[in-house]
């Protein structure tokens, strides 16, 4: 947070000591000749390592429940399967039944995907909804359901389920490939070999936002940070996104938009009070309530990035790997800003705090950006000032967009008109801090 200033107009974006970073995109390499291409190629040694293997399904269970005890004395799963690590598609019973059905049934079902981190521990890269039905079925905790060649086995469990026909799926095999640990020499080549790996595994299937990718590749403290705070109840309101508790199926559209839009059927509210809407769960699914929390902390670098938000998938990027080595302390500092900014926006603004006058669009996130970069300068007794003046500050926010309307609308993304919708939006609450009397 920003301390008190002697001038309300005045007010500037400090970085906290713990979030300095250099520049975040390389400078472009010059061309090379044939021969120093082979020369790289012969150095680097960068090969994709992969290994095959088949797992029968009958010992899924007993394999991706096992531990073991680290260096420390900690208790780790010898298969991460973090619930968050991949996409928020979680299958209902119905889905999960019917991958059982396509095994019974000799259906070739896509192999699962792992990274091996360390010395035989892996990560699930791709496959966690399949071997979290396949445990589900043999810890009997899964009914099946909604089958479509095989009817009569509705209602049954694993343990309740004929002989013959329990012997005839626990013959089947499920696939792996697994991309070994000595595929990089650094950590940062693996991030980078993790990304290229994941995008074209699941280039044939649903198209994956940029953050489902990064959830999936940077993996990292700030990550979960981002989706911690992405559940944040005023957040969830401005966007419409649902807790996260109810299983998901379908991705919909999930195409990157500057706005959501409230659509048909009328939403529906959560237990915490938050109108989940259609949009809301497509933003949900996708992720990007997830990244609108990480461009709040990348948008505070973006003079380090020469490229602007024509790339900001790449921005993001390359700000994630950066931010996932913040120490605990910064991070501390990043989720307490993150809350202090976005409480302060919806206290002024409910729900359409960051709809941009004129506008039929629910959330845009050319205003969060910007609104939410010049709150981030105002100190808490200035804040506060301004919670208690909340028709001052409305009425700033109108006068900001009356004058400045064309570069808070459209797709206005290079990095001139971010900085111009910066400097409006600080003077607008410099502006309103003078404007109330003394």
């Amino acid at each position: 947070m920003a301390s008190s200033r002697d001038s309300h107009t005045q007010l500037q974006v400090s970085l906290f000591p713990g979030e300095t970073i250099s520049e975040l995109r390389p400078k472009e390499t010059p061309p090379l000749t044939d021969a120093e291409l082979n020369q790289r190629y012969v150095k680097e040694g960068v090969r994709i390592v992969i290994e095959q293997a088949r797992y029968p399904l009958n010992q899924i269970l007993t394999m991706f429940t096992d531990t073991f005890v680290t260096e420390s004395g900690k208790k780790e799963a010898k298969y991460k399967r973090d619930p968050e690590y991949q996409r928020r598609h979680r299958w209902d019973q119905g889905r999960k039944s019917r991958l059982i059905e396509s095994f019974l049934m000799n259906v070739p079902v896509p192999p699962i995907f792992l990274y091996e981190y360390d010395l035989a521990r892996y990560e699930v890269m791709d496959g966690r909804q399949r071997l979290t039905a396949l445990m589900d079925f043999y810890s009997d905790s899964l009914e099946l359901k909604e089958l479509q060649y095989w009817p009569e086995l509705n209602g049954r469990k694993y343990s309740t389920l004929p002989t013959s026909i329990r012997d005839g799926i626990d013959r089947r095999y499920l696939s792996s490939f697994i991309l070994l640990n000595e595929t990089a020499a650094t950590e940062e080549q693996a991030a980078n070999l993790k990304k290229l790996v994941f995008e074209r595994l699941n280039s044939g299937g649903v198209r994956l936002t940029g953050q489902e990718t990064r959830n999936a590749v940077y993996n990292g403290p700030l990550n979960d940070l981002c989706l911690e705070l992405s559940r944040t109840t005023e957040l969830r309101a401005m966007l419409g996104t649902p807790s996260g508790d109810e299983p998901t199926v379908n991705a919909g559209d999930t195409e990157e938009s500057d706005d959501y839009d409230d659509e048909a059927p009328a939403p529906e509210r959560d237990s915490e009070g938050v109108d989940v809407t259609k949009s809301g769960k497509k933003v949900f699914e996708s992720m990007e309530d997830v990244e609108i929390v990480l461009r709040f902390y990348a948008y505070r670098h973006l003079a380090k990035f020469p490229q602007g938000l024509n790339r900001i998938s790449d921005f993001l990027d390359e700000f994630l790997m950066r931010g996932n080595k913040f120490d605990s302390t910064t991070l501390e500092y990043y989720k307490r800003l993150f809350l202090e900014n976005i409480k302060f926006w919806y206290a002024i603004g409910g729900a359409t705090a960051f709809q941009v006058k004129g506008s039929t669009r629910h959330f845009s996130k050319i205003a969060f950006d910007a609104l939410m970069y010049a709150s981030s300068s105002l100190s808490q007794k200035q804040m506060a000032l301004l919670l208690s003046n909340r028709a001052v500050v409305q009425s700033a926010i109108e006068a900001m967009y009356n004058n400045h309307g064309a570069v808070f609308g459209g797709r206005k993304t290079n990095t001139t008109d971010a900085n111009r919708r910066n400097e409006y939006a600080i003077n607008m609450l410099s502006a309103a801090l003078d404007a109330i009397p003394r």
